[in-house]
């Protein structure tokens, strides 16, 4: 819950990523996760374009889920505000997108394009206001190199890490950490929340988490 006067506001997550909610959690906050359902992500030769409309369309879909369940559902305070935040991640290098894998084959080859490179970790954030329907998005950049690997490392790490749900095949928050030799920007963006970008849009609707 975020309160700023008199006004009280529910947070929904809509995201199914556990990474994402363990970094709300970290950030003590109070919120709902309800999984987006029914959208279709887009693509963009821009990969900034990409993961913000991505982060737009994953709000809507949790917003309009709300709007025709009237809220009440998911109100038993009797809160009549919501703020649906969503968030969109892809692996970028050599003007080639690294999403999910499809199998284990498939992340032996994501990682091996990653061995001993430079890529970029890119997250869109959307947060939506209820009652209005207005929301405010924005991107974040993180740079990742990681040391060069072995084939042998790449699939003990795979040994040890289910990555199927992970784009680039790897966790940061996880095993992965081991692959990585130096990041430039935010870390937890390269865990699916941009949290300097996130908390200024929750800012630019008049809520300040820290205080």
């Amino acid at each position: 819950m975020l309160v700023e006067g008199d006004r009280k506001i529910k947070l929904i997550l809509a995201s199914a990523s556990p990474r994402r909610k363990k970094i709300l959690e970290l950030l003590k906050l109070d919120f709902k996760v309800i999984k987006p359902q029914n959208y279709i992500e887009k693509q963009f030769n821009n990969p900034y374009i990409m993961v913000v409309e991505n982060s737009i369309i994953k709000a809507k879909s949790v917003y309009n889920y709300l709007k025709k369940q009237n809220f009440k559902e998911h109100d038993p305070g009797h809160v009549n505000e919501f703020l649906v935040v969503a968030f969109d991640t892809i692996v970028y290098i050599n003007r080639r997108y690294l999403g999910k894998p499809v199998d284990r084959k498939q992340a032996i080859e994501f990682l091996n394009i990653l061995s001993g490179k430079v890529h970029k970790v890119l997250s869109g954030v959307c947060v939506l206001e209820s009652v209005s329907g207005n929301y405010i998005s924005d991107a974040e950049s993180t740079r990742v190199k990681f040391r060069k690997l072995t084939l042998d490392e790449i699939k003990r790490y795979l040994d040890k890490e289910n990555v199927l749900d992970k784009a680039g095949a790897y966790n940061i928050f996880g095993y992965g950490s081991l692959l990585v030799e130096k990041i430039n920007g935010c870390f937890y963006n390269v865990a699916g929340i941009p949290v300097y970008k996130f908390l200024n849009l929750l800012k630019k609707f008049g809520f300040n988490i820290i205080g």
